[in-house]
């Protein structure tokens, strides 16, 4: 019974990727992505994984050369170890909840004749190969930059494995525990998206700055090294032989396998205990009582738009992974105005020979910004197997798309007026090279607004079961995402290679121009083609 609970734990991960969900006139049933459409899940899957684990492996280099110079890599990996365990317990933990605790087939396996201990562990084989994918970023490339800049050795090789899976194992029982408390905590609150949102920034905030503030300082870890290298010998023995472990040391590996099996053993008795309080609980809710009062009429426009934002703020991974511009937009404003000033005169003396790049490159910034913020790229398929409700109501299938669109613009209105403010005032421009800047990032916005929703008319995937399909693993949102970001660097790089022999003002009023003719032939779609294929789904 476990290798079959291990294989559809496994087949539910792939079936995401391979499949999706279409309607036909006998039901609902998955079709098998094309194999462009595999290919591009793919790649982009790839891209992502290589861009981090680049960020990383330069994080390594930095630091290994840094402090193994001076003779102390067991505090390199020390280091290492420890950002590993934070960023694998941080980006599993949330998904631990629902996946081992919060599950939507928990009910179902629990009725059948399946002992609970299998249960348990198959769900823990898929919160550990997520715990393990993150802290891999980390522990993979600092074990094979220690292998490269110290020397090739067989206690090293043996030694930097053992680390990385003591490392995930640790992120597991993490995991675990803080999934555990998640779970305890939701059960007991009346609105858990905003909770589940506001824990999982200040863990992003705290990780974010810890990172940066790491790699500010990693100058000064030559003359701390030593120090902080005695201290941790004389006082922390146990910690020392942590890091010993990365250079092969047998004694290290002894005493951490131990102390890591005796709290996984104690973690798997915690579970037996708790799991089937937590999985068979119903959260509290508190009692409605009955008021009375007068209710007016609306239209009907602003009660598709009351829909269109119940679902969002219903939704942490909605509101996490699609709405976080709008935190971000306004302090990458402030950050600009504060630190952009100075970039901005070292770019204009390195790009003294392209005439108007920084404003260029500032309108480039704006389009890679607008990415931050995709509502619309998810929405239709969010509706999964009750699209017909909407489709039933008395209204236009524009009129629904209508109100996709109205929410995503009106969620941005506020943070984009605030960084471009920040924006106007960091430019090094004229007020016409400014009114482009201000059109060419207002059209940027609407451009990923009208992209996302029109991609999610043509691709809709409607047959999932986790929301977090349609939000995270779907073509619309990656397409909508890399586009933004690719037009943006497009542009700049155009402007560079050719572009400065026409001036800035052209260009950009020609890519003001060209953003124009793009987004209203999408709305034109959207108005036509795109409400008649929406009422088809």
């Amino acid at each position: 019974m476990l290798k079959a609970l291990i294989k559809k734990e496994i087949s539910e991960v792939f079936y995401r990727m391979l499949h999706r969900g279409v309607r036909a006139e006998t039901g609902w049933r998955g079709r098998r992505r094309s194999r462009l459409s595999g290919k591009g899940m793919a790649i982009l899957m790839a891209v992502l994984g290589l861009y981090l684990a680049g960020m990383f492996t330069a994080m390594a280099v930095t630091l290994c050369q840094a402090i193994d110079g001076v003779g102390m890599g067991w505090l390199y990996f020390l280091i290492l170890t420890g950002l590993s365990v934070v960023f694998g317990t941080v980006g599993s933990v949330f998904s631990t909840c629902f996946t081992l605790y919060m599950a939507k087939d928990n009910d179902l396996l629990l009725a059948m004749p399946i002992p609970v201990r299998d249960i348990i562990l198959s769900r823990l084989l898929s919160v550990y190969l997520l715990g393990l994918l993150y802290s891999g970023l980390i522990s993979l490339p600092a074990a094979a930059v220690y292998l490269v800049i110290h020397g090739f050795s067989l206690t090293a090789l043996a030694g930097g494995l053992v680390l990385i899976l003591l490392i995930s194992m640790i992120v597991l029982g993490l995991s675990c525990l803080l999934g555990w408390v998640v779970a305890k905590a939701i059960q007991r609150l009346k609105n858990r998206s905003f909770l589940t949102v506001l824990i999982a920034l200040v863990l992003l905030i705290v990780y974010y700055a810890v990172y940066f503030r790491f790699m500010n300082s990693a100058r000064n870890l030559i003359e701390s090294a030593i120090r902080v290298g005695t201290v941790v010998q004389e006082k922390a023995r146990l910690i020392y032989l942590l890091g010993r472990i990365g250079q092969g040391d047998p004694l290290g590996m002894l005493i951490w396998v131990g102390l890591v099996g005796a709290f996984m053993a104690l973690l798997w008795l915690l579970l037996k205990r708790t799991f089937l309080s937590i999985a068979t609980s119903t959260p509290t809710a508190k009692r409605a009582v009955y008021r009375e009062r007068a209710v007016r009429q609306g239209s009907v426009d602003a009660a598709l738009l009351r829909r269109e934002w119940l679902r969002f703020r219903s939704s942490a991974n909605y509101m996490l992974n699609c709405g976080l511009g709008i935190l971000l937009l306004p302090g990458a404003g402030i950050y600009l105005l504060i630190k952009g000033r100075p970039l901005i005169q070292t770019l204009s003396g390195s790009l003294a020979g392209f005439p108007g790049a920084v404003t260029v490159g500032l309108g480039a910034v704006c389009c890679l910004v607008g990415s931050m913020l995709d509502i619309t790229a998810p929405s239709v398929s969010l509706e999964g197997r009750t699209i017909w409700q909407v489709q039933c109501l008395p209204v236009t299938p524009w009129q629904a798309l209508r109100a996709k669109l109205a929410l995503h613009l009106g969620l941005a209105a506020v943070p984009t007026a605030l960084w471009l403010v920040c924006v106007l005032i960091a430019a090094p421009a004229d007020l016409g090279m400014k009114l482009l800047l201000l059109a060419i990032s207002l059209l940027s916005v609407l451009w990923v607004a009208l992209l996302g929703l029109t991609l999610g008319v043509l691709k809709p995937n409607l047959n999932w079961v986790n929301e977090v399909v349609p939000i995270k693993q779907s073509l619309p949102v990656a397409i909508t995402i890399f586009s933004a970001m690719a037009l943006g660097v497009a542009n700049l790089g155009c402007y560079l290679w050719f572009g400065w022999r026409i001036g800035p003002t052209l260009w950009m009023a020609g890519f003001t121009l060209l953003l124009l003719a793009a987004d209203g032939a999408m709305y034109g779609w959207l108005r036509t083609r795109g409400a008649r294929r929406f009422a088809e789904l």
